[in-house]
C-alpha cells in the first residue's frame, strides 16, 4: 500500500507477551515510552530502539495505566486490582506500593510540581496522592462511570477529569471540592487537556466530536466537526495557536483563533492509528510521535505538521496569527540565504561537524529517526523483547538529514517554555517569566533583531545604508560589527517578531481585561464579585497592584472578613512565589489583615468553643466558620515562613504570627 507522505511508521513491534494495555512517553525528553499489559509487565524503552532498556516485575494484576513524573526518574502504574506501584527508574526498583481503589485504577497523571498524582478508577473516585507521606490526601467523588482521563491545570490548583458518564469535572484543590461540571457530550470521555497558556480546555469524546471550553465563562466556545471514529487524544500545539484532534482514522488541526463550531479543519492527515495511546510534539523539527498498541504489537508514528494541505501564510498566520517557529528563521553564523524561483530557499550551513548538537533536547540521533524515510525503502523498525535486529531509516548523507538550527537560533525548548516546567507558580496567560530580567533575556534577542532589521529596510528604502563604525573604540565596551543582512534575511525575520507581538499582546490584553473587572467591582464594594475573579487563575501582578492599593490609610474600610477569608488563600500563593517582590507583598498584606482581623478571630473561636451543641445561632455559626477558614490560613504562612528567614519585614510578621496562633 502507498505510504502517506505525511504520516509514516517508525517501528512496529511485540512489546509485551500479552495484550499491551497502556503506553506513555515521557515528557522531558520524548524519547522514552514506558507500555504495560496483561502479563503484568512494564516496559521501558527507547524510542527508535528495538530492545527494552528495563522490564519491570512484580504487579498482581495487569497494567491498565502509567505515567512517568516531569523528570522521567520516577514511574507510577496502576493496576487491575486497584493498587498503584511507585517505580524509581535510576535503581529499577519499587519503591511502594499505594492501595485504595475498589476497582482497577484505569488513569494516573503526575501533578506540575511533581511531587503528588492523582489516580481515577473503574470505582467513579478520584484520588490526590502525596508521594513523599507515600498516602491519599485527597478524595473527590462526583461521577457515575469509570474515569478514563486525568490532567492538572498548568498552576496545579485544578484538575480536570474525563469519565465515562460522559462528564468533565473541574476539581479546585485548594478548597477541596467540586468547581464545575461541563455536559455536553453525549458519550463517554476518552481525553481531555489544558492549555499550557490561555483559559481553555479541550475534551474528546466517544461521540466523535472535540469540545474546546473556555475556563473564564465554563461554556463551549469551539466545536469540531463530526469524526468517523471516536476522538482517542486532544493536544494544544501552542506554536501555530492550534488544538490538534486524532482519531483512528485522521489527524486534524483546528486553529484557536474564531474557532466556533462544528467546523471544519485546517488541516488533516489521514492516519491509521487504532488504539492511540500518547501523542507528543517534537521541536524545531514540527513533527509529532504517536503510539498505538493493538493487541501485543506495538506501533510508533511520526506525522509531519510542517506539510499543511491549505496554505498558510508566514508573515501573518491563519487568521491573524503568527507562527511562533517557522523553517524560515534566519540562519545563523552569517550563512547566506539565496532564493531559487518564487518558492524555493537553500541555506548554507556549516558541515554538520561542526554544527553543535548540544542545545538540542532530542538529540542528534533521535531527530535523525524524525527524518522523514525515503519511499523506496523499508523505514520500519521491526523488533521486540528478545530481537536484536537494527534501528530503521538512518540517513545515509547531509541531504537526506532534517536540518535543525544551531544552539544559539534554536527557539527555546518546551521544558524551557511551559509554565508547568517552571516552580514559579505561573498561571495560563502569564509572561514567560513575572521577572522583568527573565522576559528581556528571553524576548530581547529576537526583537532587538528584527527591529534592527526593519530599520535596515527603512533606510534603504530611503537611500540611506545605516552607518557602520570600523574604527576602534576610544572608550567603554568593543562593538559587535554584525555582517550587513540583506532584504531577504529581514523578511525572514518577520514571522518570529509577529509571533513574540501577537502572544505579547494576548498577554496584555488578558492583563487588561482582569484589570478593568477588579476596577468595577472595587468600585461598587462588590466583595462577592471579586471572589469569583480571584478564584480564578490569574496574574499574580494584577493582584500585587490590586494589593497595594488596598492596603492605603483610605481604603482599608473596604476590608472585610469575607474579604479577609478571600484573599489570604492568594497571599499564601504569592509567599511560595520566587519573585521576592510578590512575597514582600505577601507579607505585607498579611501584616494589615492580621492586625484588623486578629482579634476578632481570636475571640470568635474563643467565645464559640464553649458553645452548646444544641444553642441555635446561624449567623455565629457562619462568622465562626470564616474565622476558623483565616485561622488556618495564617497557619499555612507561619509554616511557609521558616524560622532561619532574613529580613526585617519577614521577622516581624513571622512574631505577630506567632503570637496569633498562640492566643488562638
Amino acid at each position: 500500500a502507498a505510504m502517506n507522505k505525511r504520516v509514516w511508521k517508525l517501528q512496529d513491534f511485540v512489546a509485551h507477551s500479552g495484550d499491551v494495555l497502556c503506553a506513555r512517553l515521557g515528557e522531558k525528553s520524548g524519547q522514552v515510552l514506558a507500555t504495560g499489559g496483561d502479563d503484568k509487565r512494564v516496559n521501558i524503552w527507547k524510542v527508535g530502539k528495538p530492545n527494552a532498556m528495563m522490564s519491570l516485575t512484580g504487579h498482581s494484576t495487569s497494567v491498565e495505566c502509567l505515567v512517568f513524573d516531569k523528570h522521567e526518574e520516577v514511574l507510577v502504574v496502576g493496576c487491575g486490582g486497584g493498587s498503584m506501584q511507585v517505580w524509581n527508574l535510576e535503581y529499577q526498583k519499587m519503591a511502594g506500593t499505594l492501595a485504595g481503589h475498589r476497582a482497577a485504577c484505569t488513569s494516573v497523571e503526575f501533578h506540575p510540581y511533581g511531587e503528588f498524582f492523582a489516580s481515577g478508577s473503574a470505582d467513579t473516585n478520584l484520588k490526590v496522592w502525596d508521594l513523599r507521606r507515600k498516602s491519599c490526601i485527597q478524595t473527590y467523588k462526583g461521577h457515575t462511570g469509570m474515569i478514563d482521563s486525568i490532567r492538572f491545570s498548568p498552576h496545579g490548583r485544578w484538575v480536570a477529569t474525563g469519565a465515562r458518564d460522559g462528564m468533565v469535572k473541574i476539581w479546585d484543590l485548594t478548597a477541596g471540592k467540586i468547581m464545575q461540571s461541563l455536559a455536553v457530550h453525549k458519550g463517554p470521555i476518552t481525553t481531555v487537556a489544558f492549555h499550557p497558556k490561555e483559559y481553555l480546555l479541550a475534551t474528546g469524546s466517544t461521540d466523535r466530536t472535540m469540545q474546546l471550553w473556555s475556563l473564564e465563562t465554563f461554556q463551549v466556545v469551539g466545536s469540531s466537526e463530526l469524526y468517523s471514529s471516536p476522538v482517542q487524544v486532544v493536544k494544544f500545539y501552542v506554536e501555530e495557536q492550534a488544538v490538534l484532534s486524532a482519531s483512528q482514522d485522521s489527524l486534524r488541526l483546528y486553529p484557536l483563533d474564531g474557532f466556533a463550531g462544528p467546523v471544519p479543519p485546517q488541516d488533516t492527515i489521514e492516519v491509521d492509528w487504532r488504539g492511540l495511546q500518547d501523542m507528543r510534539l517534537c521541536f524545531p523539527e514540527e513533527k509529532l510521535i504517536a503510539i498505538t498498541a493493538e493487541r501485543s504489537q506495538l506501533g510508533i508514528w511520526v506525522a509531519d505538521l510542517q506539510k499543511h494541505e491549505t496554505g498558510i501564510s508566514k508573515c501573518g498566520g491563519v487568521n491573524g496569527y503568527g507562527r511562533l517557529h517557522t523553517a524560515s528563521r534566519p540562519p545563523a553564523g552569517g550563512a547566506a540565504a539565496h532564493h531559487q524561483g518564487q518558492g524555493q530557499r537553500q541555506v548554507s550551513r556549516h558541515p554538520p561537524a561542526e554544527e553543535p548538537d548540544a542545545g538540542d533536547p532530542l538529540g542528534p540521533e533521535f531527530s535523525d529517526y524524525l527524518a522523514e524515510p525515503e519511499p523506496e525503502h523499508d523505514q520500519t523498525v521491526h523488533g521486540g523483547i528478545g530481537s536484536g535486529l537494527g534501528r530503521g531509516h538512518v540517513p545515509s548523507s547531509s541531504s537526506d538529514r532534517t536540518v535543525r538550527p544551531s544552539a544559539a537560533e534554536r527557539m527555546p525548548t518546551r521544558a524551557e517554555s511551559s509554565p508547568m516546567a517552571a516552580r514559579g507558580r505561573a498561571m495560563p496567560g502569564d509572561l514567560p517569566e513575572q521577572s522583568g530580567e527573565r522576559i528581556a533575556a528571553v524576548a530581547e534577542p529576537q526583537l532587538s533583531a528584527a527591529a534592527a532589521a526593519a530599520a535596515a529596510v527603512r533606510g534603504r528604502e530611503q537611500g540611506v545604508e545605516p552607518p557602520v563604525d570600523d574604527g576602534p573604540c576610544p572608550a567603554g565596551p568593543v562593538p559587535i560589527h554584525r555582517p550587513k543582512r540583506s532584504v531577504t534575511e529581514d523578511f525572514d525575520a518577520t514571522p518570529a517578531l509577529m509571533g513574540q507581538h501577537l502572544q505579547m499582546m494576548g498577554v496584555l490584553q488578558r492583563r487588561l481585561n482582569q484589570v478593568r473587572r477588579l476596577k468595577e467591582l472595587w468600585a461598587v464594594g462588590n466583595m462577592a464579585g471579586l471572589t469569583n475573579i480571584l478564584n480564578m487563575p490569574q496574574d499574580h501582578a494584577v493582584f500585587c497592584d490590586l494589593a497595594r492599593v488596598i492596603m492605603q490609610p483610605h481604603h482599608d474600610g473596604a476590608l472585610s472578613l469575607d474579604a479577609c477569608q478571600t484573599l489570604l488563600p492568594i497571599l499564601v500563593d504569592l509567599l511560595r512565589s520566587k519573585y521576592e517582590d510578590f512575597v514582600s507583598v505577601s507579607l505585607q498584606f498579611a501584616q494589615v489583615l492580621l492586625a484588623k482581623f486578629g482579634d476578632l478571630i481570636t475571640d470568635t473561636r474563643r467565645s464559640c468553643s464553649g458553645m452548646l451543641e444544641r444553642q441555635m445561632d446561624f449567623a455565629r455559626e457562619e462568622r465562626l466558620e470564616k474565622c476558623n477558614a483565616c485561622y488556618e490560613h495564617f497557619k499555612e504562612m507561619r509554616r511557609l515562613l521558616p524560622d532561619s528567614s532574613d529580613g526585617k519585614l519577614s521577622r516581624s510578621v513571622r512574631s505577630s504570627l506567632q503570637r496569633f496562633l498562640r492566643h488562638c
